[in-house]
């Protein structure tokens, strides 16, 4: 499954460049990097995270990728860059 993520800099914080990603089809999931690269991998373990843990409190959760057209109307979403994460949540051992 494709999920979109959204890429943001933030370099208030410190003199690096860190990436804030956020996973709008799965709220409260959310992950960081100091890099594009870091970000994406971080994500893609923060998902299946935060997914595991639905499923082992027995939480109900429906996961429907949003079109990136949809998503990018959304003010909050606005000057980030959208990328698309591949995830197999028949991995999850739970």
């Amino acid at each position: 499954m494709d999920i979109p993520i959204l890429i943001q800099t933030d370099s208030a914080r410190d003199s690096r460049r860190k990436y804030g990603v956020t996973v709008p089809d799965i709220p409260g999931c959310t992950s960081s990097g100091d890099t594009v690269d870091n970000a994406m991998r971080n994500v893609t373990q923060a998902i299946y995270g935060h997914v595991g843990t639905l499923l082992r409190l027995g939480r109900a959760f429906e996961i429907k990728p949003s079109p990136f057209e949809e998503l990018s109307k959304e003010p909050d979403y606005a000057g980030g860059i959208w990328a698309l994460v591949s995830v197999d949540l028949a991995k999850l051992d739970v």
